[in-house]
């Protein structure tokens, strides 16, 4: 049981390490952890033509899928609490078999042409249809550091170049070792039992992930928004979930395995830990994503700075 209303006792102690005053943020964001939609939010989640899911599967691993549609089919907000989701299906991808084994869920709406993202957590069901209904009790903005500026077309299709089969294994490939090295985007994907499944974003100049050898990858932890949600359910369930898409060719790799930090790496600035994963299965696959258009990317810098309540 938590001391505090929207903070579990993971995320209190990665916050009282950071000099973060778990009480003083946990009444500053009570009108933010809202269950419920705003208008402004209705609209912003309708005109979503990419996410990213959080899902848990029958082992209770985590995992992390894409979520693409056309705008305004992707995601229909049914109401204020409640949204059916009607993705394009990726062979491989561990989604809706995850869903029908736990209905843990999270979504994080995510729109980088104006660098913005919104998550929420909640719960699954998947329809006769073949959608997901999804009923969130928990939704909120977060801020938009170290999001590469691109627009997004859903419907135009994407080259496959390559073997479009599924991978499974149980190391890194030759091609998801390159594709990782060379990612400047990536999500990750955990767990609470009080807050259920969390989706979220990463996101570094190109090179940011370090392929340690086949089983292991690390990553830096750059100064966010002070919640530490993942890093706080990493120390009461270390298993996570890490997906990389190459926006060009639409091969997406997911990994699920295992999350701990470290010490930053000193030759790093930015980076004020490290977060290494150790893998237990890889999935590559390739999928229609759309189009992915450039505009302008981000820029390392002081400034980006710790969040004011600590």
């Amino acid at each position: 049981m938590s001391r505090f209303r929207h903070f579990h006792e993971g995320e209190a102690q990665v916050q009282a390490s950071a000099g973060v005053d778990t009480a003083a943020y946990d009444q500053a964001v009570d009108e933010a952890f809202q269950p419920a939609f705003s208008a402004s939010e209705v609209e912003f989640v309708g005109d979503r033509t990419f996410s990213v899911a959080a899902s848990i599967d029958a082992d209770r691993r985590p995992w992390a899928s894409p979520l693409v549609g056309r705008s305004g089919e992707l995601f229909r907000v049914v109401d204020e609490t409640n949204v059916r989701i009607a993705p394009n299906r990726i062979d491989g991808d561990p989604l809706f078999d995850n869903v029908a084994a736990t209905a843990k869920m999270g979504v994080l709406y995510f729109d980088p042409s104006r660098r913005r993202r919104a998550k929420s957590l909640g719960r699954g069901t998947i329809e006769s249809d073949g959608t997901i209904s999804y009923q969130m009790h928990r939704n909120f903005g977060i801020c938009p550091k170290y999001i590469f500026k691109r627009d997004h077309d859903a419907e135009t299709p994407t080259d496959q170049p390559g073997d479009p089969s599924p991978r499974v294994a149980s190391q890194l490939g030759e091609a998801d070792r390159r594709q990782l090295t060379q990612t400047d985007t990536a999500f990750l994907a955990s767990h609470s039992e009080m807050n259920g499944a969390d989706a979220t974003h990463r996101g570094g100049p190109a090179g940011f992930v370090t392929v340690v050898d086949n089983t292991t990858l690390e990553l830096p932890d750059y100064a966010g928004n002070g919640m530490f949600q993942t890093l706080g359910n990493l120390l009461l369930d270390n298993r996570i979930g890490f997906l990389t898409i190459d926006f060009e060719s639409g091969r997406v790799v997911q990994v699920t395995g295992h999350g701990e930090t470290g010490p930053a790496d000193a030759a790093n600035p930015y980076s004020e830990r490290t977060l290494r994963i150790a893998i237990d299965q890889v999935r590559s696959s390739f999928a229609n994503v759309g189009i992915w258009t450039e505009v302008e990317a981000f820029t390392m810098r002081p400034g980006l700075g710790r969040p004011a309540l600590r």
